[in-house]
């Protein structure tokens, strides 16, 4: 009998304190959305109906008309940022309120967690000064050789099935090609996963971003219910994915400074920094020894940073690649305007793909931006409020711990700012073109992506090796008229089923 009471007495209980929490952001006199227990605002996330960035702009298309909006994250009260000129309060002139991500680290029982896109406050503003250096034009113009050697695989690789009139999925081949690449210049790791498709290192990146219902809650977990990853002991990544990092970051660290080995890459600059607290000028690579207790990194700090440029940068690169090898595929004339393009420079270069002539492709960079439009790799913003912020304008204050949400994908699909947003125009971004407007794939100053200009040097290149020597057309031939389909698990976007494309070299 008691048992019946205590449930009796627990579920209006339990309504009470929810319909409370859904009244968060009417209680502070912010405009919500009518939240939905137990999935708040986002059910078509938690059903898996649309993946998260997908779902987030629905909300801005829906709700454009208000400047900010309140919204719930199942019962966790969250501030949809709809306002271009708020947004850059937010990001840029206000950064002292928003400069943490308010993403889940425990370095102590998740080492790999502490890494430069998680980390907040002080923590975050030491790191980046140290890393910074490590991705100067002149760093990646020395490296550069290493992505010519990846990219003649590649390149080699496509014309075997070329040859053999087989189809290409290009979203897994670059994502090989973009493993190889971050393997090679953040590991010192030769690697061959375009021919290995078993290697590995790819296996270990697909399963940082697999579409499973363990990896998603995870992922989702990590940047919205951090305190849900304290409670339950919630790790960044999985066992295995941080053990196999760190063997590999140990091993790596361990020959090179007992066989004093010096290569061009992100691991000697990450143990200049290990070893004496700074990376030193452009051109110099070579690593002071430093006795253990004077390292200024531990091997858990090397390895966290180290795994992350790996995690963000093949997943980005590839992905664009993929979705601009899309684009070209479905319009033609853009295609044999950007091979045109390839064409000019490299004849000016006597054929050579350089960090020089790669960069001189101004048409490659346009296609690049506008495959980032339209497909950003980071399809929305998220940073938490450090402290009680008033919103410019308003008498509504922004909590100290809240969570604001800026919905990229939204804005940059949004025909108010770019006209006819499905259709795929690389001369949006032409020198010409105005950029007064939203555009934010990889965020902006002062938390932009560190890696940024490593990132598009990859594309360049995966697309240079493609283009200069492959026509790719589409294997099915309706996505001339129809847009790609999209997964409606996880976080970001992929393309269900890959995206397939047939090769034959330029001169049949």
């Amino acid at each position: 009998m008691s048992s019946w009471l205590n449930a009796a007495l627990a579920v209006p209980l339990l309504y009470l304190l929810v319909a409370r929490q859904f009244s968060y952001w009417k209680r502070r006199g912010v405009a919500q959305l009518v939240p939905v227990f137990p999935f708040g605002n986002l059910g078509p996330f938690f059903r898996q109906r649309s993946c998260l960035g997908v779902t987030y702009a629905e909300l801005y298309h829906r709700w454009k008309a208000l400047p900010f909006v309140g919204i719930y994250f199942s019962l966790r009260p969250l501030l949809l940022i709809n306002d271009p000129e708020l947004i850059k309060n937010v990001l840029t002139r206000d950064f002292e309120y928003f400069h943490d991500r308010g993403l889940h680290v425990n370095e102590g029982k998740d080492p790999l967690s502490g890494h430069l896109f998680a980390l907040g406050g002080d923590k975050w503003r030491h790191h980046r000064s140290k890393l910074t250096p490590t991705f100067t034009s002149g760093r990646l113009k020395e490296m550069f050789q290493n992505l010519v050697e990846i990219g003649l695989v590649l390149q080699e690789y496509v014309g075997k099935r070329a040859a053999a009139g087989e189809e290409v999925d290009v979203r897994e081949l670059m994502a090989r090609y973009t493993t190889d690449v971050i393997a090679s210049v953040g590991f010192g790791i030769e690697n061959d996963s375009i021919n290995d498709s078993d290697n590995m290192f790819r296996k270990m990146g697909t399963k940082v971003f697999a579409q499973d219902l363990k990896t998603i809650v995870r992922l989702a977990s990590t940047f919205f219910l951090p305190k849900l990853n304290a409670l339950f002991n919630f790790k960044f990544i999985a066992q295995d994915i941080e053990d196999f990092m760190m063997n590999v970051v140990r091993e790596t660290l361990e020959y090179r400074e007992s066989n004093n080995v010096v290569r061009k890459d992100i691991m000697q600059l990450l143990m200049q920094l290990r070893n004496t607290g700074t990376v030193s000028m452009d051109k110099i690579w070579k690593v002071e020894a430093a006795t253990p207790s004077a390292k200024q990194l531990s091997l858990e700090q090397v390895t966290a940073h180290a795994f992350v440029f790996f995690a963000a940068g093949y997943e980005t690169s590839s992905s664009t690649i993929s979705f601009c090898l899309f684009e070209l595929a479905r319009n033609v004339n853009i295609q044999r305007k950007l091979q045109a393009d390839i064409d000019q420079v490299l004849a000016k270069h006597n054929g050579a793909i350089t960090y020089d002539s790669i960069n001189e492709m101004k048409y490659l960079e346009n296609c690049i931006d506008e495959t980032l439009r339209k497909y950003p790799a980071v399809p929305f913003l998220n940073r938490e409020c450090t402290k009680d912020y008033v919103i410019p304008g308003t008498s509504s204050t922004v909590e100290k711990g809240t969570t604001v949400i800026i919905p990229v994908l939204g804005l940059q699909h949004d025909p108010e700012f770019y006209s006819e947003p499905q259709k795929f125009i690389p001369e949006r971004f032409s020198e010409e073109a105005t950029t007064d407007k939203p555009y934010l794939p990889f965020g902006t100053d002062p938390r932009v992506c560190i890696g940024l200009r490593l990132g598009k040097l990859q594309t360049k290149m995966g697309l240079v090796m493609m283009l200069s020597k492959f026509n790719i057309r589409l294997v099915d031939e309706a996505y001339h008229s129809k847009e790609l389909e999209l997964d409606s698990k996880g976080l970001f976007l992929m393309p269900i089923g890959g995206i397939k494309v047939a090769v034959s070299t330029r001169s049949d």
